[in-house]
């Protein structure tokens, strides 16, 4: 199925990004109700990854900026400036140590939840949206809910939300590795390790 794409003004945008961009303003607003800490340091990564994400034109199309140095303005570095960006914030987390493993996981669901309810509305699949954001959000609110050893059940979660998004993109429209689901993959593999790090520097 062919991606739609949006106007706003003079800017011209595809459903994805839309989505993308809503997810992070979503997911800062329940963050800074619900953390006001986690919320911090979301917003900072978010910095992080749409200044990455805009500038690395200057590498990806280098001739083409010094040419014509307004197109910084018009354009981003579209999928290699995305993986900059997101490279860019899991590397701030790991060094910074941001929060906790919960609170890592809880932000990530959530910016999960609402990127998949927001790309299928704009796509206007409304009946899957729906689906997806009932079975994502019981499952978040499910880890919300647990009281004791967070962390453990967070990590164990994030597996199991991972493998269902992959599970209901094949079911939704044919499962293929596109950027979204090698980000689900790289996220989960990146928690995983962060979970690790933690426990050792414990023991």
């Amino acid at each position: 199925m062919d991606e739609r794409w949006y106007t706003i003004g003079s800017f011209t945008f595809p459903a994805t990004w839309g989505a993308i961009i809503l997810s992070f303003i979503l997911t800062y607003s329940f963050l800074y109700f619900w953390n006001r800490k986690a919320s911090d340091w979301y917003s900072d990564g978010i910095f992080y990854f749409l200044i990455i994400w805009k500038l690395s034109v200057v590498i990806i199309d280098f001739q083409n900026v010094i040419e014509h140095p307004i197109t910084i303005l018009y354009f981003h570095g579209g999928r290699w400036g995305y993986w900059l960006g997101l490279l860019t914030v899991l590397l701030y987390i790991f060094f910074k140590r941001a929060d906790t493993v919960f609170h890592l996981v809880i932000s990530w669901m959530s910016t999960v939840v609402f990127y998949e309810l927001v790309v299928h509305l704009l796509e206007t699949d409304i009946l899957a949206g729906v689906i997806q954001f009932i079975i994502n959000g019981a499952l978040m609110l499910f880890l919300l809910k647990k009281e004791k050893d967070r962390d453990t059940w967070a990590i164990q979660l994030v597996i199991v939300f991972t493998l269902l998004q992959l599970l209901l993109h094949s079911i939704f429209g044919g499962f293929v590795f596109t950027t979204v689901t090698w980000t689900y993959l790289v996220v989960m593999a990146y928690l995983i390790i962060f979970y690790g790090r933690g426990k050792t520097n414990i023991e």
